[in-house]
């Protein structure tokens, strides 16, 4: 799988909201307008770039780690070539991400997330949101090591028990 795919996953999942209502026929400008100021005031944007800074480090590191002594290479290709790029392409997916608000919620629905993001509360989400992603991020990278040294002897032993084989690293 290329690195760009599950980064846009990880942003889509970020980004977007389960879909609750029926659309409106004839007020789709009005409602793409609304799902614009939405992103802008939920702070999506500066999300994006974040997890795509995450992601980026971690594939950064996972190549130097195939390339030893040539770290600094790996580091100045993913920002001089990579992350550029994949930045360059993030309001593409804020469009989308838009069209997605706008076909699935109406413009009361639309108005009140507006209104909440307006809200002393919302502009608190918005602040400790890039924290509380990190954070999350933090801890479920650590839970997902403490799964797999948990688990992982089980599992490959059942794995080659039924003839398969098992990759050194997941």
């Amino acid at each position: 799988m290329r690195p760009i795919a599950p980064v846009l996953c990880l942003l889509l999942s970020l980004l977007t909201l389960p879909a609750l209502a029926a659309t409106a026929k004839g007020d789709e400008g009005q409602r793409l307008e609304k799902a614009r100021i939405l992103m802008e005031l939920s702070g999506s944007q500066a999300l994006a770039d974040q997890t795509l800074l995450a992601v980026t480090r971690r594939a950064e590191e996972l190549m130097a780690h195939e390339n030893p002594g040539r770290e600094a290479e790996v580091t100045s290709l993913v920002r001089d070539h990579f992350l550029p790029k994949a930045r360059a392409a993030l309001p593409d997916l804020t469009r989308g991400i838009t069209g997605l608000y706008a076909a699935h919620f109406t413009l009361a629905e639309l108005d009140q997330m507006i209104g909440f993001y307006r809200s002393p509360a919302g502009k608190k989400l918005v602040a400790l949101s890039p924290t509380i992603i990190q954070q999350s991020m933090s801890l479920g990278q650590a839970w997902a090591e403490g799964v797999a040294d948990r688990a992982w002897d089980s599992f490959a032993r059942a794995a080659r028990d039924r003839g398969l084989t098992v990759p050194q690293q997941l």
